[in-house]
């Protein structure tokens, strides 16, 4: 009934073709508001969404269930209501599942990856789709590939159709060498990654990357000895490094994009003249349009002090560059508005008792799924990371690298207390070592993952916390894109692995305003300066004490109030 019409414009056309689709069309647990209700739960008017692919996804993108009490199934339900509505109006194809097994050429490739998960999974959408397209497998090249990725985004809402067909390649070409009866010609392996928009190191002149590597050595292994006046005294961190090493490619990169000869970048000296130095910084301020921005002014800090430890600048030069630098528009020392905002979310005492619990809610979701025979081990690392970062919120590449023979003390034995240690060489200041207790219930939750996870990956009980399937460490990347996704799917909410952080010492110095310390040392910051951006709003500790203050005159007071009459009422 719905080739009969026009293919609608809008969501709102969307449930009108629904609401009159015949019962059979329909069917009754398709039911005739998935799309309002949807809408709603993205906060836009049905009129306002055009009804294609692209722009459905991109709405749903936005759609935290979790935040709307919305279970996973009930969730996965009305997606499936969705889809229905949207096929029933012409906007979306079917999906074409279990084509390939019914298809005559088809049917006994996909039977011989069968057993390989990776494969049959991987390559399930494009043989299906290929199949009812009765494409067969001789014809597959990589115009077809094109043309499924433009199947993909514009007839379904596959939520990211870009990494369906960026693995397709690689899996059809690994599938042509293990199975025998799989064509043999081999696809081009696709990147989606967009140019990079500035010179990257090897554009540079050989002669200004070898003064830059020289530089950053000389910053990576300060000499103490060094009695130079304007030697550095101690050591930067890796992490800086390799950030400053950003700064001097984007520098040179924008000095070539002004107009300046790449030939004329050989050191550098070259970065740091007075008027290159202001095109940089101009080039980075505009992009920021003329607000403050941490980037620029990191930008400057190391090219002046690449002019002062290295080029050999004179003081007057670096005086210069100083004065120039200070223009800048200060960065105000605070929580950014997106963590203050973030923050604000976990006035909500539910939302917060969510977070709390949500390690103990995890791991029994694991342990119910192993007395099943199922085996969630991601689920099971994350309840872990989460239940570090609500104790010992540590830094994402620390809590990434934890090791239990490295890390961890269990002075008193495997049921006494346990002891986290970092050195100092793996913080990220680098100056002292970081010390902490792990609460009772962490610790038992944690070797309750020994026992249970990582013996069933075959890891090292006393090695890596976080691994793969395979045992090998993950990445951080990896286990902080874990953690933000199941947060996301159970509490509605997009939280990163520093955010623990902001939440730890926002919600501690909110009560205890005057004991940074303590907040310092359980953050592991080399500065009390570095602690007090998360001391809070003072007006709002005004409040609260003045709303106590209030309260108890009105219990003082309260039995000196006169006693008021009742009013007479008339009888009868």
């Amino acid at each position: 009934m719905a080739n009969d019409h026009k293919t609608p414009t809008t969501l709102e056309e969307v449930m009108q073709f629904a609401n009159i689709a015949s019962p059979a069309e329909r069917r009754p647990w398709i039911g005739k508001s998935a799309t309002e209700r949807i809408c709603t739960m993205a906060g836009v008017a049905p009129a306002s969404v055009p009804a294609d692919a692209p722009s459905v996804r991109a709405m749903l993108s936005k759609i935290r269930p979790a935040a709307h009490g919305i279970t996973a199934k009930t969730w996965a339900n009305l997606l499936s209501r969705f889809r229905m509505e949207l096929r029933l109006a012409g906007v979306l194809d079917p999906n074409h599942a279990g084509s390939a097994a019914r298809h005559p050429a088809w049917a006994t490739l996909v039977q011989a990856i069968s057993g390989d998960k990776a494969l049959s999974n991987g390559l399930a959408s494009f043989c299906n789709w290929c199949a009812a397209q009765n494409i067969y497998p001789d014809d597959v090249d990589d115009a077809l590939v094109q043309r499924f990725l433009h199947w993909l985004e514009h007839r379904t809402l596959c939520p990211k159709p870009r990494d369906i067909v960026r693995q397709t390649p690689r899996l059809w070409n690994a599938a042509s060498e293990q199975v025998a009866t799989w064509p043999k010609a081999k696809l081009k392996l696709l990147s989606f990654k967009a140019p990079a928009k500035r010179l990257q190191w090897g554009d540079l002149p050989e002669s200004f990357r070898a003064d830059a590597e020289a530089y950053l050595a000389m910053r990576a292994n300060a000499d103490p000895f060094d009695e130079r006046p304007n030697a550095p005294s101690r050591p930067l961190a890796a992490s800086t490094l390799r950030q400053q090493k950003v700064h001097l490619r984007l520098a040179a990169s924008v000095l070539v994009e002004s107009g300046v000869p790449i030939e004329e970048i050989t050191s550098l000296s070259a970065l740091v003249e007075r008027e290159r130095f202001k095109t940089v910084l101009r080039h980075y301020l505009d992009r920021a349009k003329g607000q403050p921005n941490a980037f620029v002014v990191g930008l400057a800090k190391t090219l002046i002090q690449a002019a002062d430890h290295y080029v050999g600048a004179s003081q007057e030069q670096i005086t210069q560059l100083k004065r120039i630098a200070r223009k800048l528009p200060s960065i105000p020392f605070e929580l950014t508005a997106k963590n203050k905002a973030f923050l604000r979310q976990f006035e909500s005492d539910r939302l917060r008792a969510e977070l709390l619990f949500l390690p103990e809610r995890l791991v029994a979701d694991v342990a119910k799924a192993l007395a099943e025979g199922k085996f969630d081990f991601v689920r099971a690392q994350v309840a872990v990371a989460i239940d570090f970062q609500l104790a010992i919120p540590l830094r994402p590449q620390n809590l990434s690298r934890l090791n239990w023979q490295r890390h961890f003390v269990e002075p008193d034995g495997p049921r006494g207390r346990l002891l986290l240690h970092i050195p100092k060489i793996e913080m990220k200041g680098g100056r002292e070592d970081f010390n902490a207790e792990v609460p009772d219930d962490v610790a038992r939750r944690l070797r309750w993952y020994r026992r249970h996870i990582l013996t069933r990956l075959n890891a090292d009980v006393n090695g890596d916390l976080f691994v793969t399937r395979k045992g090998i460490r993950k990445d951080q990347k990896t286990i902080t894109v874990q953690i933000t996704r199941v947060i996301a799917d159970l509490l509605g909410i997009h939280m990163t692995v520093h955010q623990f952080r902001h939440l730890a010492g926002a919600s501690y110095l909110d009560e205890n305003p005057e004991d940074t310390e303590s907040a310092r040392a359980l953050l592991g910051h080399a500065y009390t300066k570095t602690t007090r951006i998360y001391v809070g709003s003072a007006s709002r500790r005004a409040s609260r004490a003045y709303n106590r203050f209030l309260f108890q005159q009105r219990d003082a007071l309260i039995l000196k109030r006169k006693r008021q009459r009742m009013p007479k009422t008339k009888k009868g």
